[in-house]
């Protein structure tokens, strides 16, 4: 295997690695870890909760995004110059076809990252207003 070849296995392999970090990072912060985070020092900042659940999202799609694209080199390095599809021969139809998908994943990345921020934040509202409520019910009982 030449040197160069080599190491770009490598560095897809290493870019890999570190995408499956970052999107674990982002995976396993859950809706009860933003609203701990969010109510540290307020009894709850539902602004706060938003900001972080859309981080979160946009750490999901783009680690996602992120390991297609490490997936994608690895596998170009890994199949044989010979081979290639009868569809890309001409170099305007690569073209169209790489457009046509990039087209298509940021429309499906872009929904997915909606949905996963839309049912973060509704998570962490629900938890928020749960947990004033029975501050507020707490707060009731110890008056006298």
């Amino acid at each position: 295997m030449p040197l160069d070849t080599f190491l770009n296995i490598l560095g897809a392999c290493i870019g890999f690695m570190s995408a499956s970090f970052f999107s674990v990072g982002a995976m396993m912060m859950t809706p009860a870890k933003i609203e701990k985070v969010a109510a540290t020092y307020w009894d709850a900042n539902q602004h706060w909760g938003d900001s972080i659940a859309e981080q979160r999202a946009d750490y999901i799609a783009g680690g996602l995004l992120l390991l297609l694209s490490f997936s994608l080199q690895l596998s170009a390095n890994l199949v044989p110059s010979a081979t290639a599809p009868s569809l890309l021969q001409p170099f305007g139809c690569a073209i169209a076809e790489i457009v046509a998908v990039l087209v298509f994943l940021l429309v499906c990345f872009v929904l997915l990252r909606n949905a996963i921020a839309k049912s973060t934040k509704q998570s962490v509202r629900r938890m928020q207003a749960e947990k004033l409520a029975a501050q507020e019910i707490a707060a009731k009982n110890r008056v006298p």
